[in-house]
């Protein structure tokens, strides 16, 4: 799997290459006739932009197989890399503690991320630490795929400035911004609350985090 990902990254970016340099050579031959340097100024912009596309995915590849290495979980814990629970769409961690509860995670490349205005925005949860639209919204995947999976929904940031979770009242996400350490602790502190009587019952974080330490170590493959 590993292997057919770097093949086509590298084809992906060896593509963007002849692009990028047969439009620039048909420029430099066709100097003087406007249609074929325009073809050729064209060509070479198509080919930048498959080489910073290639290279965008591959980054956030890498991203996700270190943070994955580093998670570590209580023994009692399983664990599901790459978990297909909706439609097809696959979820880079799923997690079952030992009392049950399920966590699906996704992981993501941004270094910090703020609640929208539910007043201003009514379509999706989150924005970037300025207050500007992300280009696309992470949060309402993952909460479908919680949703099939009987699950919470955790968005971990690993490469994120400073160490904390985001949480809001009546939503059934997670924002874990910080190392696998401070993921693991979010994890361990979840606990179940009803918040309506006639509701299911959702999973928030509890301010007070259980006392005793687990040693880490390898996390167990759940079995599907």
């Amino acid at each position: 799997m590993r292997s057919s990902h770097f093949v086509r990254w590298l084809g992906h970016l060896l593509a963007g290459f002849a692009l990028l340099m047969g439009g620039l050579e048909i420029v430099r031959i066709c100097w003087g006739s406007w249609e074929l340097v325009v073809c050729g100024l064209a060509a070479s912009i198509g080919g930048l932009g498959a080489i910073v596309r290639a290279e965008f995915f591959e980054r956030l590849s890498r991203l996700k197989r270190k943070a994955r290495r580093a998670l570590t979980f209580p023994r009692q814990w399983a664990v599901k890399f790459d978990k297909s629970v909706h439609q097809g769409t696959v979820i880079p961690v799923a997690v079952t503690r030992a009392d049950g509860v399920r966590f699906v995670i996704d992981i993501l490349g941004h270094k910090e991320l703020k609640w929208t205005n539910p007043l201003v925005y009514t379509d999706r949860l989150l924005m970037g630490p300025g207050g500007e639209r992300l280009t696309h919204d992470p949060a309402a995947p993952l909460l479908q795929a919680a949703a099939t999976w009987g699950a919470t929904a955790v968005l971990w940031l690993p490469e994120a400035v400073h160490a904390r979770n985001l949480r809001r009242e009546g939503t059934n996400l997670i924002v874990v911004m910080g190392p696998a350490s401070e993921l693991k602790n979010a994890l361990r502190g979840a606990e179940i609350v009803q918040v309506h009587p006639a509701s299911e019952p959702k999973v928030m974080v509890s301010k007070h985090r259980a006392a005793r330490k687990t040693a880490p170590i390898s996390a167990p493959q759940l079995q599907t």
